[in-house]
């Protein structure tokens, strides 16, 4: 499967109840609409603001961590009945520095977005998908106020 990179370009209200991701590629931006509680996630860590108690994907990292897990790789794979599927790729070391266990894991691509930014790791989009998206530059490039709006917390 051919990857290529992406990366989370901002977080947008189309609006006032419908929140988007800009995923931005060599290629085009596109975008993939997710729900309010992860848009607010996103928008804190593009922002770099840390939650007062760890929440659901602060969790998930910490175990990773914890646990002494490399994330591999994050790709968001593929479109099944419009819904954005990813892949998180984790190998967990083992006692002797060794590779000791490679685990593929299905996930949204809202959580897929949220591990890459926390762990640090690239995104990658599968080349079908990205054939699959339509191009967002006449969108994000409205200017008669029609268009959307970067989303604030």
């Amino acid at each position: 499967m051919e990857l290529i990179e992406v990366s989370v370009d901002r977080v947008i209200a189309t609006t006032d109840n419908d929140f988007a991701v800009v995923l931005r590629s060599a290629e085009k931006p596109f975008l993939i609409f997710i729900g309010r509680p992860e848009v607010m996630v996103l928008y804190r860590e593009l922002k770099g603001i840390e939650a007062q108690r760890p929440l659901s994907h602060d969790l998930i990292v910490n175990l990773i961590r914890a646990f002494d897990i490399e994330v591999r790789g994050i790709a968001i794979s593929s479109i099944l009945d419009s819904i954005f599927c990813a892949t998180l790729l984790l190998t967990q070391m083992g006692e002797d520095g060794g590779e000791r266990n490679e685990v593929r894991l299905d996930l949204r691509a809202s959580d897929a977005m949220i591990v890459a930014l926390k762990t640090n790791t690239q995104l990658f989009v599968s080349r079908g998908v990205l054939d699959q998206v339509a191009d967002a530059t006449p969108f994000l490039d409205l200017d008669d106020g029609m268009g959307s709006t970067d989303f604030e917390a």
